[in-house]
């Protein structure tokens, strides 16, 4: 089968090879991927900015059907269409394991970074680690179960939306959209999403086309007048920061209400940057910091998906086979994409 590998250590040094398709273990199964999302973390490890082990396939944002099933698995069968959490290579021991928490085990090796992910026709998966795509969710939309399900942990599960909340969403990538999507769906009176000039063609269109509430481009638009006219001068209640930008990072602590929340979801990329920090303690801010997803989050992201609450195809503006991924990977560095898939079938 054709799979994008990342070969070895370094910048670049990704290429499609012809490998063998996965053999499976009794407690696996085989997945044939319709759909794969090109990930941020996927950029990073093409320039040698991420943990990862080469070589391996990358690749851990799917959705696909399977068609081989381990001996030991029960509850599945051939033709199922399902999607997967990531969070493969856990020791099953520690704390974290054992309280299901397993995407902070520090054994974990996850698909796409620590083994072969689905950037293939054929990915493996642990049978425990499945969900079920609903019957009226497309592969195209199941593929962004994995952000999807970043997204409630860190807003629903990790902080929370409370009725009539104003949300204010930083950075209108993938997550931040999703975040701001979700918060409109679980109550949210309002809700603001923020990104720079550079984002209005696609991202900030994308997010008036999900039926956010308030647009700001804020290199036009001054973000902390905006919220203080809608709130009476008060603050938001909460502030989700998925850009990773240490100006945004301030800007939560400026907009955000006394004893209000702000769910950090986006990486900065940096040891250290400068942040206001009495100007946190004096508001008394309750800041949640979020990583990666949680087992629950995925079924309550699919259930958000199924029941329209949520709408996933205004996200998706590129569709791209795999032979194409040099461009596929060119637009989404440039940020000339919402979010990008890759074909693999």
């Amino acid at each position: 089968m054709l799979a994008l590998m990342k070969l070895k250590k370094g910048k670049g040094f990704v290429e499609l090879r012809e490998v063998e398709e996965p053999k499976i273990k009794d407690d696996e199964v085989l997945i044939q991927v319709m759909a794969a999302g090109i990930c941020g973390t996927d950029i990073h490890i093409y320039h040698d900015e991420h943990s990862y082990w080469p070589p391996l396939i990358l690749g851990h944002e799917f959705s696909g059907k399977i068609t081989q099933v381990g001996e030991a698995v029960e509850g599945w069968k051939k033709g199922d269409r399902v999607v997967a959490e990531p969070h493969t290579q856990t020791c099953g021991v520690c704390q974290y394991c054992r309280s299901g928490r397993l995407q902070f085990c520090p054994q974990k090796r996850g698909v796409g970074w620590g083994q072969d992910g689905a950037f293939a026709s054929f990915v493996k998966i642990p049978a425990h680690l499945l969900h079920r795509i609903p019957d009226n969710v497309s592969f195209e939309e199941a593929a962004l179960a994995e952000p999807m399900a970043i997204a409630v942990t860190g807003v629903l599960e990790r902080t929370r939306v409370e009725p009539e909340d104003l949300v204010v969403v930083l950075g209108p990538g993938p997550v931040g959209l999703l975040s701001a999507i979700i918060a409109k769906a679980e109550g949210a009176a309002k809700v603001i999403v923020s990104g720079t000039a550079m984002d209005v063609p696609l991202r900030l269109k994308a997010a008036r086309k999900l039926g956010i509430d308030y647009i700001v481009n804020v290199d036009e638009e001054d973000l902390s007048e905006k919220v203080r006219s809608l709130t009476g001068g008060w603050g938001a209640d909460l502030v989700v920061e998925a850009s990773g930008s240490e100006k945004a990072i301030n800007q939560a602590l400026e907009i955000v209400k006394r004893d209000g929340r702000v769910s950090v979801i986006g990486i900065v990329g940096k040891k250290n940057i400068n942040m206001e920090w009495d100007k946190a303690v004096f508001k008394a801010i309750k800041v949640i910091f979020s990583f990666s997803s949680s087992p629950t989050s995925w079924e309550r992201g699919l259930s958000l998906m199924a029941t329209g609450k949520v709408k996933i195809s205004p996200l998706i503006s590129h569709e791209f086979p795999l032979t194409e991924w040099k461009k596929a990977f060119g637009l989404c560095e440039e940020k000339k994409t919402v979010k990008a898939l890759l074909i693999p079938s």
